[in-house]
């Protein structure tokens, strides 16, 4: 694909995270103590397709909802870790990573969102609501890792299996975080668009670190070498 191309859907996806996310913290700001009408409504749609707790729906999204938790991203990390070999590429996805952090705690403590219904949260959540964690973490890392495997060599057929594989990952990891009733559609959402803003400004690191060599060749290769 064509250098211009890839930095004109850049500038697009930016610009349109920007826009959906400053829209959602202006009108969530306003309209913090009782959900909006996006929200009840899909999170009473939720509740109806669920059904019962410990069902299939249950066990189904308790799993995926995994792929954004702090433990599971840990894990992953130090695989990354092994297949880089400590290059640039590790230490912009732990960059990111933080980054992602430090904006989503901020924003929760702005806004103290209170999360929906405790009686009926399939999961154990003591944060509060807006963004979403876990799909500001997913929305960064999944959408990172495509990156990354774009400026690979693997063969296509393995890049579109993980292109298919990770773009699922974040739908169904904020999927599942209304689905066991710990968020609002608006929080998932503004997470999202969160996480993909923090992986536009590391796509244009790796770039940078690329162009100028640095750490390119990875800490452990050198210290083999050594």
């Amino acid at each position: 694909m064509n250098s211009k191309w890839i930095l004109g859907f850049k500038v697009a996806g930016v610009a349109l995270c920007a826009v959906i996310f400053i829209a959602l913290t202006i009108i969530i700001y306003f309209y913090r103590e009782e959900p909006i009408g996006i929200d009840r409504g899909f999170r009473d749609f939720c509740y109806q397709i669920r059904g019962k707790k410990y069902g299939f729906l249950y066990w189904f999204f308790k799993f995926f909802t995994e792929f954004g938790n702090f433990t599971f991203i840990l894990i992953l990390l130090l695989g990354i870790a092994i297949v880089t070999k400590l290059d640039f590429r590790f230490f912009l996805l732990v960059f990111g990573l933080m980054l992602s952090v430090i904006i989503n705690v901020g924003l929760k403590d702005l806004y103290s969102r209170e999360r929906p219904y405790e009686e009926l949260r399939w999961a154990n959540e003591f944060t509060t609501s807006f963004p979403s964690g876990h799909s500001t973490a997913a929305g960064f890392l999944y959408t990172f890792l495509i990156y990354l495997v774009y400026h690979t060599d693997y063969k296509k057929w393995l890049k579109r299996v993980l292109y298919t594989v990770f773009g699922l990952l974040i739908i169904l990891v904020m999927f599942s975080r209304t689905i066991l009733g710990v968020h609002y559609l608006t929080d998932v959402i503004a997470g999202l668009a969160t996480g993909i803003m923090v992986s536009c400004f590391c796509m244009v690191l790796y770039r940078y670190c690329a162009n100028n060599h640095i750490l390119t060749t990875g800490l452990l290769k050198r210290k083999k070498k050594e």
